[in-house]
C-alpha cells in the first residue's frame, strides 16, 4: 500500500528522532502504531462516500474509530474489520463518551457512517436517529 506523502515525512521525522535519542523498543512500536493508523485512516477515508454532516466531522469520526483499532485490535487493514469488531467499537463509544468528548449525536453518526463504510449490520436501533438519550443509555447498560 502506498503512504502519502505527509503521512511518510511524518514517519521519516519520527524515526529519525529515534535514531538520534538512542532508540528504544517502546518507541519503536509507537511509530509502527501511528504508521498503521494513518494507514487506516487513508483506507477508511478512500471508501467514504457523501456523507449527510460535515466532512470534517466525518474525517474526526473515522480518526477516532482509527484509534481504537490500533490500540485495542489487532486490524492491519479495514478488510480485516468484521461486524464483531463495530459492534465492540460502538459499545467503547457507548461506554466513554465522556472521555472520549463525544455526545449522542456524535456517536448515532459515527455508528451511521462505519456501517455504512464497512458494510457491516448493526442493530436497528444504533441507526435509528430518532433515539432519545434515555433509549440509546439504557440499551448500553443491558
Amino acid at each position: 500500500m502506498l503512504v502519502s506523502t505527509p503521512v511518510l515525512l511524518l514517519i521519516l521525522a519520527r524515526a529519525y528522532l529515534y535514531k538520534e535519542n538512542g532508540g528504544s523498543q517502546l518507541k519503536r512500536a509507537s511509530i509502527v502504531r501511528e504508521k498503521k493508523y494513518y494507514e487506516l485512516v487513508e483506507q477508511l477515508k478512500d471508501r467514504t462516500q457523501d456523507v449527510t454532516f460535515s466532512a470534517t466531522k466525518a474525517l474526526s469520526l473515522l480518526m477516532l474509530f482509527s484509534r481504537y483499532l490500533v490500540n485495542y485490535t489487532n486490524v492491519e487493514s479495514v478488510n480485516d474489520i468484521n461486524e464483531e469488531c463495530a459492534k465492540h467499537y460502538f459499545n467503547y463509544l457507548m461506554k466513554n463518551h465522556k472521555r472520549l468528548g463525544i455526545n449522542l449525536t456524535d456517536i448515532k453518526r459515527s455508528m451511521h457512517l462505519i456501517s455504512g463504510l464497512l458494510d457491516v449490520d448493526v442493530n436497528h436501533y444504533l441507526k435509528d436517529f430518532s433515539l432519545s438519550n434515555v433509549t440509546l443509555w439504557m440499551t448500553q447498560e443491558r
